[in-house]
């Protein structure tokens, strides 16, 4: 993920360091520029000053020092020279500048003729002295910029920070709402920039609020509507199938029975699943003892888990914490009731309750077929339901590892599904504090 502070300061750090040293790029050629026109206007100077000098009729050398080399040529007899100068002419004998390689050094060479055309004069300096002198101005002129950068850069990183902070308020007050809290926000002296953004943040959850209301009353009033009907439609089921004496009739009514279990099975899980909801679950939330629910329940459950001979244990102890009791039995109701549903005939069943660390662990683990091993990421999907247990059972409408999973969500919990050590399925959940919530598929 990009930090869009860090990516500014970087950038403009980056600009500065550019520029500063484009600029010091410029200044170099420019400093070169200049110095190569002083140097040059001192040889033409240097030249000019022998031109009367008496001592040019007389054949000679003498010291002129490291940096300045003099000839002077009367036609092609060299006459005067300096000690640093080869026998060859170290210039042309025309006007103007030249370069030369001499004693060791590249140097810049004017040559000039006297006023009265009979001698060359050829005066030189070396060519490092002039770069030298341009490093220098370029030195003088960049260090101060060059040691202000850190200092720079430090007032551009708190000047993007501050330029950023509201973007960062905006995201804090975000970071803080709850997931089903769709009130507008509201922030201080928002940036102008950000004005636009917050109306459309408000908007959209605006719309959010009322679609999530339309979806929660829907489903609510639907599953209302349809359990009484449904409730006469078995009552009546019952009392004709009392009457009939056709033993055809008698099995297309007990199919009638089972289609109608099925569909009041599917309407109290969608009710269940509107009411496994953050405000819901908020509302009613205080401490509760995982293991007594786990206990009612399969008390609850034991006369239908007995008829099919199966076997339940029930391993742990008393485990307390802050969560809601009807959110707990439904989600022990939905566990248990798989595994009995799906476990053969005298098969086992194992609910554990236990501790981890900061987290309270409730495995359900059965006997029965399982799932394949692509199928337990979309077994808590909605509405999903495996090949085997649509061959297995008819009244299974794939909500009950969906409405664990939600339940799961609420507690910020995870949830972990792979193969039982008793054949079937295993269902691991953990309920911690403060963890973010994970669907692990082993």
């Amino acid at each position: 993920m990009r930090s869009i502070r860090r990516q500014l300061t970087l950038t403009l750090i980056a600009l500065l360091i550019l520029i500063s040293f484009s600029a010091a790029l410029q200044g170099y050629r420019s400093s070169m520029l200049k110095s190569s026109e002083l140097f040059d206007a001192e040889l033409i100077a240097l030249a000019n000053s022998f031109t009367h000098v008496a001592l040019l009729q007389t054949s000679q050398q003498f010291d002129s020092g490291e940096n300045i080399a003099l000839q002077l040529w009367k036609k092609d007899t060299l006459f005067v020279s300096s000690f640093n100068t080869p026998e060859r002419k170290i210039g042309k004998f025309s006007t103007g500048f030249s370069d030369n390689n001499f004693a060791g050094k590249r140097w810049r060479v004017y040559s000039h003729l006297s006023q009265k055309g009979q001698i060359w004069i050829m005066v030189a300096q070396p060519l490092q002295g002039r770069f030298e002198l341009a490093d220098k101005m370029i030195i003088a002129a960049m260090a101060p910029i060059i040691l202000t950068i850190p200092l720079l850069a430090l007032i551009i990183y708190f000047a993007v920070s501050r330029g950023l902070k509201p973007l960062r308020s905006l995201s804090e007050a975000l970071r803080r709402r709850s997931p089903r809290n769709f009130e507008p926000l509201s922030i201080d002296a928002p940036a102008t920039e950000l004005a636009p953004m917050i109306t459309t943040l408000n908007s959209l959850l605006s719309r959010l609020q009322a679609a999530f209301e339309r979806e929660q009353q829907f489903a609510s009033n639907a599953a209302h509507e349809l359990r009484t009907p449904l409730s006469v439609l078995k009552i009546n089921l019952h009392n004709l199938r009392k009457d009939t004496v056709s033993d055809s009739n008698i099995q297309r009514i007990d199919k009638l029975h089972q289609d109608t279990d099925r569909m009041i099975h599917a309407i109290n899980q969608i009710l269940l699943l509107s009411r496994t909801n953050p405000e819901y679950f908020e509302a009613n939330s205080r401490q509760v003892d995982v293991y007594e629910v786990a206990q009612n329940v399969i008390s609850d459950m034991y006369a239908s888990i007995d008829n099919k001979q199966q076997t339940i244990e029930l391993i742990g102890k008393p485990q307390v914490i802050l969560s809601s009791e009807f959110a707990l039995l439904t989600l022990f109701q939905n566990l248990i009731g798989n595994a009995h549903k799906y476990a053969p005939e005298e098969g086992r069943i194992q609910v554990h309750v236990h501790q981890e660390g900061s987290d309270v662990v409730i495995q359900v683990d059965d006997s029965g077929s399982g799932l394949n091993d692509d199928e337990y990421a979309k077994v808590l999907e909605r509405f999903y339901r495996s090949s085997k247990h649509i061959e297995q059972k008819g009244q299974g409408i794939g909500l009950g590892l969906a409405i664990v999973n939600q339940i799961v969500d609420l507690h910020a919990g995870r949830i972990r599904l792979h193969r039982s050590t008793l054949g079937g399925l295993s269902v691991q959940v953990h309920l911690p504090l403060g963890r973010k919530r994970e669907v692990d598929i082993a």
